[in-house]
């Protein structure tokens, strides 16, 4: 029973797992625009995609949406933020 329990969760993780890896062509194209406009040239050279792990991105984008609040511009839709963090995950 508890190597059965084993393969379950294996399969639930697993897809769990390619489920958040999986972006379309379109979201990716929609966030390396927003990665371009917003972070390249509004504020400062953004660093390449490729520079962070995932988890660091998240971190970054995280504190970048209290930065751009705290000078008065508008946060990043959550649709966005996961667009541009789909175009980062796939640039790595």
């Amino acid at each position: 029973m508890m190597k059965f329990n084993l393969i379950i969760l294996t399969f639930v993780f697993s897809g769990f797992a390619y489920a958040g890896n999986s972006a379309s062509d379109k979201d990716i194209q929609a966030g390396s625009f927003i990665y371009n406009s917003n972070c390249s040239n509004i504020c400062h050279q953004a660093p390449k995609a490729k520079r962070l792990k995932p988890k660091q991105w998240r971190i970054v984008l995280n504190t970048m949406q209290v930065r751009m609040q705290s000078v008065g511009m508008p946060k990043l839709t959550e649709q966005q933020l996961n667009q541009l963090f789909s175009y980062l995950q796939a640039s790595r």
